[in-house]
């Protein structure tokens, strides 16, 4: 039978042997204990809906959490672009690569048309049923469901550029895949290129898809919900500048949606009037900031935003990395954390099971995290992971950023608690990571439920145990030797023996109680894990040795690089936390 190895150990066996079906949850490996909410970078919602309801003006939230940006318009503000020349500049995405789209007028009425030239097939009316989508000729159509399950095309085929055009102020339409209602603006359906599919799209005015975002609770402040819209706003207006407007679409852009902004990740999520309905007073603070933009240096300035901080907002770099935009700067949030706030998010807590991070960063397993570096606003920069790869030591820098991300934590300013397996095998201990391998594979359960003695003497009979549950061996009744009877490890060593592994320490005895040396356990670990005989001289101290060429085959397997530069030590006893090493070392190879 082959031995485990490490690349069978996956989280799934992991978190297996650590929580079984129906036991009590242990404590986790890794406990945190932190503050705030979300990346951290702009306005703080709490620390806004504090300022709000302490009765400070909008105007003053957004120069709190906004260094040094002007206020105005998108025609001063964004001079020049698209979005000060066009009075629906937004292409909000709402679907897709769709085959088929489906979209009833809930109220009015709307023109159905294609963009090139066959112009308008039909005006859709309320209580009408319709979908559009490709014909499988390379063209599409507009159906209308002209009795219960019976769809009919209406007008002909065209190129797959098409609309649906209000005709009257009040007109509302629903996509029933969306489970929302839309108003205001035009719905654009656009072929995905060279996939036999469309993207639905809404043209919009700036103000219109403003009012259908409400991203804080309609309880809070005015001039609270006022801040929040005119980052709102001017977040939209930064990515839809980013990425152009209509006319300026490219083919990757046309391929991935036709629009200028998503509806959700990685953007806002609209809500259409399904939302404005929902949330009167966001819609009341969208009216009473109408246009209002944030910009620097002539542009609009991105408006970040996330629930709170830690108690300082972060620099925008120490987050996303690259360019440094410089209203996005460090500032006190102290207001997060006032009584008006009511901020859940003041403290927080989560743990992690090891298991976890090692998946995620490529360990086999991960004996401790430590915070490395903080930054200015004294959240985590960056974190050491050390643990096991490929059978050896390893420690990995990672940002805080990517271990908030793996983990799901809130944000990133925390602090870190590692809870060992064994309290005598510390988090810094130089075979922690061993240790907690042999542990999550089943190997060793410790001396006592809680300690794992890593100095401790390995006997002949625990290095039997050790052995077979490494290699997956099945225990084995018999009583070939005369000295293991009655041994805990009797069944091991019979095991041991019908692999090959062992013929004993004589003829008719296996020496169960007698300590392991250096020399030994290398002629065990050679024949348990099927590894070729050295034939080299790598030690000084080995020379003549009966066990030279087992010791030569774990240099040559990388299980080994003796006790010292020069020496092997043949003859010194092997301890706990040294045979947790060998077996992760040899397992790793095998």
């Amino acid at each position: 039978m082959r031995p485990w190895t490490l690349r069978l150990v996956g989280m799934g066996l992991a978190l297996a042997l650590l929580a079984p079906s129906g036991a009590v949850a242990a404590t986790p490996d890794i406990s945190f204990s932190g503050s705030g909410w979300g990346h951290g970078v702009g306005l703080s919602q709490y620390g806004a809906k504090a300022m709000g309801a302490d009765g400070a003006t909008w105007q003053e939230i957004v120069n709190r959490y906004f260094t040094g940006v002007s206020l105005g318009p998108p025609s001063t503000v964004a001079a020049g672009t698209f979005l000060a020349a066009d009075s629906d500049p937004l292409w909000v995405g709402l679907l897709q690569d769709s085959s088929v789209v489906s979209f009833n007028i809930e109220s009015g009425s709307a023109r159905l048309c294609f963009d090139g030239a066959v112009g308008c097939v039909a005006t859709a009316v309320v209580g009408e049923a319709w979908r559009y989508g490709p014909d499988g000729t390379g063209g599409c159509v507009f159906l209308k469901e002209t009795t219960p399950g019976n769809w009919t095309i209406i007008g002909s085929s065209s190129d797959c550029r098409a609309s649906v055009t209000p005709l009257m102020a009040q007109t509302t339409w629903t996509i029933p895949f969306k489970a929302r209602t839309y108003k205001n603006g035009i719905l654009r359906f656009r072929p995905v290129p060279e996939a036999g599919t469309v993207h639905t799209v809404l043209e919009i005015g700036i103000d219109d898809y403003t009012r259908g975002l409400a991203v804080v609770p309609e309880s809070w402040a005015p001039a609270t919900l006022q801040a929040q819209a005119v980052v709102s706003r001017s977040n939209g207006l930064w990515h839809a500048l980013d990425r152009g407007g209509e006319n300026t679409f490219d083919l990757s852009r046309r391929e991935e949606c036709s629009c200028n902004l998503y509806d959700g990740t990685p953007d806002q999520v609209f809500q259409g009037y399904t939302g404005e309905l929902r949330h009167p007073n966001w819609v009341a603070a969208v009216d009473a900031t109408a246009q209002q933009v944030m910009g620097s240096g002539g542009t609009v300035a991105l408006a970040e935003f996330s629930s709170s901080s830690g108690g300082w907002t972060e620099n925008y770099s120490d987050v996303f990395g690259g360019t440094t935009h410089p209203y996005l700067a460090s500032v006190n949030d102290s207001a997060a954390f006032s009584d008006s706030a009511a901020n859940p998010h003041t403290s927080w807590a989560a743990g992690a099971d090891q298991a976890s991070l090692a998946s995620a960063f490529d360990f086999s397993w991960v004996s401790n995290v430590e915070v490395a570096t903080r930054n200015t606003s004294g959240s985590v920069a960056t974190v050491v992971l050390t643990g096991i790869r490929g059978g050896r030591p390893v420690s990995d820098t990672v940002s805080a950023v990517a271990l908030r991300s793996a983990l799901s934590l809130r944000s990133t300013t925390f602090d870190i608690t590692v809870t060992p397996r064994f309290v005598d095998v510390p988090p810094a201990h130089q075979f922690a990571g061993e240790v907690l391998g042999l542990d999550v594979l089943g190997v060793t359960t410790g001396c006592t439920p809680r300690e794992f003695c890593p100095t401790g003497q390995v006997t002949r009979g625990e290095m039997a145990a050790f052995l077979v549950r490494s290699l997956g061996l099945a225990p084995v009744a018999g009583d070939s030797f005369t000295d293991d009877d009655g041994s805990f490890a009797e069944a091991d060593i019979e095991a041991l023996l019908a692999a090959g592994v062992t013929t004993g320490c004589s003829a008719n005895a296996f020496c169960p109680d007698r300590v392991v040396t250096r020399g030994e356990m290398a002629a065990f670990l050679v024949r348990g894990f099927g590894l070729a005989e050295g034939t080299g001289d790598s030690f000084m101290d080995d020379d003549g040795s009966f066990f030279e060429a087992d010791i030569e085959a774990l240099v040559a397997a990388g299980v080994t690089s003796g006790c010292s530069a020069t020496s092997f030590c043949p003859g010194a006893p092997v301890t706990r936390e040294q045979m947790a090493a060998f077996l992760i070392r040899a397992l790793a190879v095998s």
